[in-house]
């Protein structure tokens, strides 16, 4: 018998097991089982396997969140970037209208303190030559521009007319070495023409060495050329020096109005022989 056993132990193990199964199977169903030998034993083989898969579920749905809240933000932040940037624009272009207003009002202010009416225009190139300084300026004869004329700012001296088209004129800047303004100290009223020069920048010329002239003098247009309106400032006296040979000083000077930093100018016509008020 144990040798017919040990013959065929596989089929009578594997009729055993489909025995006892169909066994639990039949009696589970009608209820006749009391207890269950199988599930608690599966519940405990289970359990390691369904909280991994419950962890690996929260980690993916987490990387899934990250996601997609990454990408809301790297959008939200593009979106905050271009908004920047526009308000950026924005602020540049009030500022901007703000400064020319402000330039606009302080040139209509001083416009009427002429006595007679100007013509403002606004510098529209500048000259890039060392050798002649000058501007273009967007007013011509048909705006009542001609030759001549003064060009100033509520700074002071530009310079003066010395071409007129009919829309546009050249002002030849007072730092040119063609120019010349004549001018008096305004503490001791010392004469002199201011001029630019190749070597010393802009001088005040002619000035006699018994003439006082000190560094910080301001320089105004003594309205004596027939050009610029009495008054005007054209600039600071920086440096005398009276040389031991010669009839007159040496002195430089800088300029009131710096032509690079000038965008509107009033052109005046020589018959304004002093300023109002």
């Amino acid at each position: 018998m144990l040798a017919l056993l040990r013959k065929y132990q596989i089929p009578v193990a594997s009729c055993a097991c489909l025995l006892l199964s169909l066994y639990i199977l039949t009696a589970a169903s009608r209820g006749q089982l009391k207890s269950d030998p199988v599930g608690p034993l599966l519940l405990w083989l289970m359990r390691p396997l369904q909280v991994a898969a419950q962890a690996a579920s929260g980690w993916v749905k987490g990387l899934h969140e990250a996601y997609w809240t990454t990408a809301g933000l790297r959008a939200e932040n593009e979106r905050l970037k271009k908004r920047i940037a526009q308000l950026e624009i924005e602020r540049n272009r009030l500022l901007e209208a703000e400064a020319t207003n402000q330039r606009l009002r302080q040139l209509l202010e001083f416009k009427a303190s002429l006595p007679a009416s100007g013509v403002v225009a606004s510098i529209i190139a500048n000259s890039a030559s060392s050798w002649f300084q000058s501007c273009l300026i967007n007013r011509g004869s048909a705006d009542g521009v001609r030759k001549g004329m003064a060009v100033v700012t509520p700074l002071g001296v530009v310079g003066r007319v010395v071409d007129v088209s009919r829309r546009t004129a050249k002002v030849l800047l007072l730092t040119d070495a063609n120019s010349g303004v004549d001018v008096f100290v305004q503490r001791s009223r010392a004469r002199g023409i201011v001029a630019g020069s190749l070597e010393n920048g802009t001088i005040m010329k002619y000035v006699k060495r018994s003439e006082d002239v000190q560094e910080g003098d301001r320089l105004v247009t003594s309205g004596l050329d027939g050009i610029f309106p009495k008054g005007l400032m054209v600039g600071v006296v920086t440096k005398v020096r009276k040389q031991s040979l010669g009839l007159f000083q040496s002195i430089e000077v800088a300029p009131a109005v710096r032509p690079e930093r000038t965008e509107e100018v009033i052109v005046v016509g020589s018959e304004l022989r002093e300023l109002a008020g």
